[in-house]
């Protein structure tokens, strides 16, 4: 399952105009990243839920079938939040264990051998997880020496504990479903999993130290095109720049309309039937489908839309 029905709060202005999961990154809806990532790894079923602005994401996505996989929609009519989502959708998932992922990460854990992991280890649920970075802010997950997670939050209450990060990815077991509500909003995490580890059933931890990238707000969004238009940073699930690159990590969709005298790069991505007028410079920049950027615009660090460029510098971002 393919979480993708939240609001995307942190990513506004953006989000008032597409839904976080499908905004492009190299020209790509966000969630395709994931989606040809469980087909890589033989998943060929995927359940996606709709909320906010919903309607735009099933013709983004379609039935799958490109990705190597089908697709199945559930609808949430009241968003019920990632442990809601699962309950409301739970006939898709059928009896055995599943997969979930958030729809707003790129990263590329084997999913192979994490399912072998989460058997194994006849765990009740496994989180992807990662090594806490200094100074973060994320919640951390407690891991004894066994690789098993004791503690959600907090502080250590043990001197073997060592704190690591949730990643977006777990394996989890029907039995996720005896620790959440069966009606209404819930979360998967403070609900599911603290109920898991009180009632003494396992909940794995599976290290992933591959990439990893959170696109939470309009800065992280921009940045992980960046690094990928660079080649900073690369996904095995999908190169995006296959058959459509340029010189200096500019990517042009086949429609988009670039004036002779306009300049691009380093680091650009032009949508579908964007149009850059004469004189205009654009460095380190997303331009998303449809958008126009004026005759003689200096554009630096921003995503272009057809509302808005948000520009976004170091010490924060200017709507202009």
């Amino acid at each position: 399952m393919l979480l993708t029905a939240g609001y995307g709060t942190r990513m506004r202005p953006l989000s008032d105009e597409l839904p976080k999961p499908i905004m492009p990154v190299c020209n790509r809806p966000l969630t395709e990243f994931s989606l040809r990532l469980f087909s890589r790894h033989g998943i060929r079923r995927a359940v996606v839920n709709l909320h906010h602005l919903g309607r735009l994401i099933p013709p983004a996505l379609g039935d799958g079938a490109r990705f190597g996989l089908s697709i199945e929609y559930s609808e949430e009519e009241v968003i019920l939040g990632t442990g809601g989502g699962l309950v409301r959708a739970r006939r898709m998932l059928g009896d055995g264990d599943f997969l979930v992922a958030n729809g707003d990460v790129l990263c590329a854990p084997d999913l192979g051998r994490l399912l072998r992991h989460h058997r194994e280890r006849q765990a009740a649920a496994t989180m992807v997880v990662r090594p806490m970075p200094a100074g973060a802010a994320y919640t951390p997950l407690w891991l004894d020496p066994d690789g098993f997670v004791v503690r959600i939050g907090g502080a250590a209450e043990r001197a073997d504990l060592r704190p690591v990060m949730f990643e977006g990815v777990h394996v989890l077991s029907p039995a996720i479903f005896d620790c959440l509500p069966r009606q209404g909003f819930s979360c998967v995490v403070d609900q599911g999993y603290r109920a898991l580890l009180q009632r003494g059933l396992r909940v794995a931890g599976f290290l992933d130290t591959g990439p990893w990238l959170d696109l939470g707000t309009p800065a992280l969004y921009l940045d992980a095109n960046l690094s990928l238009l660079s080649g900073r940073l690369r996904l095995p699930q999908l190169d995006p720049l296959a058959g459509d690159g340029a010189p200096d990590g500019v990517l042009i969709a086949r429609s988009a309309a670039v004036a002779n005298t306009a300049r691009l790069g380093p680091e650009v991505a032009l949508g579908e039937r964007a149009t850059i007028g004469e004189g205009a410079n654009l460095s380190r920049c997303v331009v998303w489908a449809g958008a126009r950027v004026e005759p003689g615009a200096v554009i630096e660090r921003a995503v272009v839309t057809s509302r808005t460029i948000l520009r976004l510098g170091a010490r924060g971002q200017t709507d202009s």
